[in-house]
């Protein structure tokens, strides 16, 4: 439709000029002495019309002729980004494809583009690291350091090697200067925590992990697998000195008292200090909910708590969660102790017969030695050997 309009105007236009041109009769004298040109009006008209085109088409080509460099050069420019481009592409499938050597090549040929050359420095770096090429990969890292808009980039890369290679010594110099140039701060800190956890600096370890906590930036078992390890290690390290594992269990958080795996690591504190009142009591916290192995196989241990009202605790528990082997390992031990024979043998045989660890069978063997009962403590010995479950029934005395 717009090209009708645009014929109908030009058409239009013609026949009006044609009707002006043939009732126009004025002429045009040009005097340029000596000399005298007269033309008529119409032909003058279709000369100028004439030379302003030709001047027109004249002045363009001179005007292209003139930015031809300059086009040239933008096209070469073109080219140049789109190979950049297509190599950086190229290169992030390579490395995805676990093809780390082409990734590296096609990576540097992307660096072509200078828009381009930082990030295919980092690029060709992490090729490298994971190519085990530590040379290459310290001289892109140092090309990638000099760009600008790669410096934090770089930074945050050096960390993470380091952290791949075990250095944290390094990788602590380069969270460090990650402080200064404000990274993605949730990142930092999962480096920092990193950095911590390696260093095994347990209490800087908790300080992360509750800041990361603050901004739901970690997962819950993650978090929980942190604290645990931290809180074992530094009740480890705190083991002997119960005025120092008090201490540190006052700053403990109420959620974390109800962790297992804290609570026993406590609980081995306090009675390798020699406080095992404090550690029957940890333990009979968690036990009087659930059972758990680590606690149980401890409470067996606290000497210093009387046998019998360590029995009679076990006892409730038994009631109360059902014959569960390791549980029946531990009234066997606390009867043993209170040389109550017969119930020590049946707790340990239910022990075994249910499936029970190899401690029960220890156990049981250790009892028909103290009943001068050699040819059972043989039998127990030859199952432990062959690790053949006890059938279940009457045995003669």
């Amino acid at each position: 439709m717009r090209r009708i309009i645009g014929l109908i105007l030009v058409v239009s236009a013609a026949v009006g000029l044609a009707l002006l041109l043939r009732f126009n009769s004025g002429n045009v004298a040009i005097l340029w002495p000596p000399y005298r040109v007269d033309l008529s009006l119409n032909f003058a008209i279709v000369v100028l019309l004439v030379a302003f085109v030709l001047l027109y088409f004249l002045v363009r080509a001179a005007s292209q002729a003139y930015g031809l460099p300059a086009r040239v050069r933008r096209y070469r420019g073109a080219r140049r980004r789109e190979r950049a481009n297509r190599a950086l592409r190229d290169s992030l499938v390579a490395f995805f494809e676990g093809r780390f050597g082409r990734a590296e090549r096609l990576a540097d040929s992307a660096r072509d583009d200078p828009a381009l050359a930082g990030p295919a420095a980092l690029l060709a770096a992490r090729a490298a690291q994971a190519a085990h090429q530590p040379e290459r990969r310290d001289r892109w890292l140092e090309t990638a350091g000099t760009g600008s808009d790669t410096s934090t980039a770089t930074r945050v890369m050096s960390a993470e090697i380091a952290l791949e290679d075990g250095r944290p010594g390094d990788a602590l110099v380069a969270v460090e200067e990650l402080g200064r140039l404000r990274p993605g701060r949730l990142h930092a800190l999962d480096l920092r925590l990193r950095v911590h956890e390696q260093q095994k600096d347990w209490e800087r370890v908790l300080e992360v992990v509750d800041e990361l906590d603050k901004q739901d930036a970690i997962t819950e078992p993650r978090r929980r697998a942190l604290r645990v390890r931290a809180y074992r290690a530094l009740f480890r390290t705190r083991a002997g000195d119960a005025a120092a594992v008090r201490d540190l269990w006052k700053h403990v958080d109420a959620a974390e008292r109800e962790v297992d795996g804290v609570v026993e690591a406590a609980a081995v504190a306090f009675a390798d200090s020699g406080d095992h009142a404090q550690a029957a009591r940890l333990a009979e916290g968690v036990l009087d909910r659930h059972l758990a192995s680590g606690l149980l196989a401890l409470y067996g241990r606290l000497d210093e708590v009387p046998a019998q009202q360590r029995l009679r605790t076990a006892e409730r528990w038994l009631d109360k969660h059902g014959e569960d082997p390791e549980l029946l390992t531990l009234l066997g031990r606390l009867c043993t102790v209170q040389e109550i024979w017969g119930k020590a043998e049946e707790f340990l045989r239910r022990a075994e017969a249910k499936g029970g660890s190899r401690q029960a069978r220890l156990a049981l063997a250790d009892l028909y030695e103290k009943l001068e009962r050699p040819d059972d403590a043989a039998a127990v010995h030859r199952r432990i050997a062959t690790d053949t479950p006890l059938l279940t029934g009457p045995r003669p005395r």
